[in-house]
């Protein structure tokens, strides 16, 4: 008999092999959340299992979470350290993360039990180009072509290592070679004409681009060389219409806007060549040419208000900068500001210049600007595309989870509501609680109690009322009558009807955390009341409106801190009490209690999105990216999406990085 029943738990198991089956059938779906889930199952049931960490980080690269796909191979090796194909995969992941070095280990391991393996050779050479590592990259590359005498993209990086070895003789030869083996090499064709709009031979560049595009329509950036070619045989028709199907291709290509608006404006299209500067200035606010050519733009089509809180910005980084005093007095004459008007004109008389009131007229230049030139003087340039402006836009699939919009915003604190179906659509996190399933079983409502972090509530207003009206008549029959109606007259919006209840629950029993939890909730909801009222009087201390009756949110916190006291034990408190604290704007001290709430349980997605967007509004993106590749991973898919918006700041600020030690280096 006991043989029988030890074995009855091994039965009740998942089987992991059909899970993993899932698993993978929604991978080759695309699925990759569904698919997440699956490995998870696989991974909890039987940690040992190194394929569902590798499953799973395919997953989750697809969706460009790169931390956390590393993280899930790093774990696959440690179970097993043979797996070339692991080693592969975490290898993508560092590269996308600018660890080259770390990616070429990676490729170097495959390579021990794979040599042969053609796609680890080749990152590993396109690591060390990377790492300016060009004698080594190209002896690489000759192994390979030994091995592989047609292997085509080996041509593009021979091509490569002779430009950044400034043989452009040699480099072109290797993509003429290539195209002979192959005329319809698109990245041939695409290589070549950049080269030759480098060059400033346009038609050349225009031909070789055109090729490009006919190869692989669907390729956005030979649509932007192609136009900067088109601008430079001034066929500006042209090449709006390339801007355009960029735009149409990735909707939120800066670079496109940026150069669509300066081409707009060059044509006298104004109004939309606005437009364009407006996501340019949506997207990099303090973008100071945008600005610029936005004032200019603004004051031609007659904003003349808009003219001058752009012009105004301008000012203030550029304090000497003469025309763009004339340039605000002029339009603040149009508007009747005369005072503003002789202010700036005054500006100009004490910079002891001659100058007339007198603007050249946009005429077209084959110039192109790096992205990061902020010079007056090249307002008209086109700007320059830069690698990280095209990576920004690499592998993006329409439908992809992570391309979604989400806003920073932190997710609510848990609190006690009352569970419906009508409630369960969406993500929709519940905790457990011991207390709240203690009343669950007790019957005393028909209703039931859920834990939630929420701020809707769409249960019934009848059910709710019948249940009120049904407890109030049984009296005090029992200890939690008290508790139960205060959660009634919550969820009924009777607020000060709640805090009598709750109230009452403590004066009978003063150690009844769940009461301190629900009073805490009711004070921040008298607390938003409030600030409601206030925000509807627009001169509040001149129309005798009462103050808030008290520091409800001090009193909600001291109300945290006692429930806290009585249960230190429950992640689902601190969290609470850093909803609070970050409320308050006392970031830090949020911090801290997610991590304690985490501490104490591990698998609160919750406390790990709102730390990260925490530590995203503090700028430690670094510490933003693993927590929101955890919530990812806990079935939290918006997470995703701020995981996309981190790693684009990340990028950016590397970018930033590099740009500034050339700079220094340079100097």
């Amino acid at each position: 008999m006991l043989c029988l029943t030890a074995s009855i738990p091994l039965q009740a198991q998942i089987n992991t092999d059909n899970v993993i089956l899932m698993g993978r059938n929604a991978l080759s779906l695309d699925d990759y959340l569904s698919a997440i889930h699956h490995f998870n199952q696989v991974i909890e049931a039987k940690p040992h299992l190194y394929q569902a960490y590798y499953y799973r980080a395919y997953a989750k690269f697809s969706l460009e979470d790169y931390a956390g796909a590393e993280a899930d191979c790093t774990a696959a090796l440690h179970l097993n350290p043979y797996m070339p194909e692991v080693y592969q995969l975490r290898g993508l992941c560092r590269i996308h993360h600018s660890n080259y070095q770390g990616a070429i280990d990676d490729y170097t391991h495959s390579l021990e039990e794979e040599p042969d393996d053609q796609s680890s050779l080749y990152n590993r050479a396109l690591c060390r180009l990377e790492l300016k590592d060009f004698t080594t990259a190209d002896q690489e590359i000759d192994s390979m072509l030994s091995k592989w005498r047609n292997f085509q993209r080996a041509f593009i990086v021979k091509a490569q290592i002779q430009m950044e070895l400034k043989d452009t003789v040699q480099a072109m030869a290797w993509i003429d070679s290539l195209l002979h083996l192959n005329p319809y090499e698109e990245q041939a064709w695409s290589f070549k004409g950049r080269y030759a709009l480098s060059q400033g031979n346009y038609a050349l560049a225009d031909s070789c681009l055109s090729e490009a595009i006919d190869l692989k329509p669907s390729h956005f950036d030979n649509y932007i060389a192609r136009a900067q070619a088109r601008h430079g045989l001034n066929r500006f028709s042209d090449a709006l219409r390339d801007y355009d199907k960029t735009i149409q291709l990735v909707p939120e290509h800066f670079i496109a806007h940026y150069n669509r608006g300066l081409l707009r404006a060059l044509v006298g299209d104004k109004n939309r060549a606005i437009e364009d500067f407006d996501f340019v200035l949506s997207v990099e606010p303090e973008d100071i040419i945008a600005i610029y050519n936005r004032a200019l733009l603004r004051e031609e089509t007659g904003n003349y208000t808009g003219a001058i809180k752009d012009y105004t910005q301008l000012i203030q980084e550029y304090p000497n900068f003469v025309y763009g005093y004339m340039a605000r007095a002029n339009c603040r004459r149009k508007i009747g500001d005369v005072k503003g008007a002789l202010n700036d004109e005054s500006f100009v008389m004490r910079s002891h210049l001659d100058l007339k009131y007198n603007r050249n007229k946009r005429k077209p230049t084959k110039q192109l600007r790096k992205r990061n030139d902020h010079s007056l003087d090249h307002y008209q340039d086109l700007v320059e595309e830069t690698p990280d402006t095209t990576n920004r836009f690499v592998n993006q699939l329409i439908g992809k989870v992570q391309n979604k919009k989400v806003k920073q915003e932190l997710l609510p604190p848990y609190t006690l509501d009352f569970r419906t179906l009508a409630n369960a659509k969406g993500y929709r996190p519940t905790g457990y609680m011991p207390e709240v399933d203690r009343l669950n079983r007790q019957n005393i409502l028909e209703l039931q109690l859920s834990f939630e972090a929420t701020n809707e509530r769409k249960y019934p207003i009848d059910r709710l009322e019948k249940a009120l009206t049904t407890l109030q008549r049984k009296g005090e029959g029992n200890k939690d009558s008290h508790l139960l109606l205060a959660l009634l007259q919550t969820a009924l919006y009777n607020y000060d009807a709640a805090l009598e209840e709750i109230n009452r629950t403590l004066a009978a029993d003063s150690t009844n955390f769940l009461a301190y939890l629900q009073r805490s909730a009711l004070h921040q909801a008298l607390q938003q009341l409030e600030a409601g009222k206030v925000s509807q009087q627009p001169a509040i201390e001149d129309m005798g409106f009462a103050a808030p009756r008290f520091n409800l949110i001090q009193l909600a916190m001291t109300d945290l801190n006692r429930a806290i006291a009585l249960a230190d034990r429950n992640p689902y408190l601190y969290y609470n009490r850093a909803c609070l604290y970050a409320q308050m704007r006392q970031l830090d001290k949020a911090v801290q209690d997610f991590s304690k709430a985490i501490a104490l349980d591990t698998q609160l997605t919750e406390a790990y999105y709102n730390r990260a967007v925490i530590y995203l509004q503090q700028n430690k993106i670094d510490s933003a990216i693993p927590d929101l590749s955890k919530a990812g991973e806990n079935g939290l898919y918006k997470a995703y999406s701020l995981l996309k918006q981190a790693s684009l700041l990340k990028r950016k600020e590397n970018l930033q990085r590099e740009q500034e030690k050339r700079q220094t280096e340079k100097k």
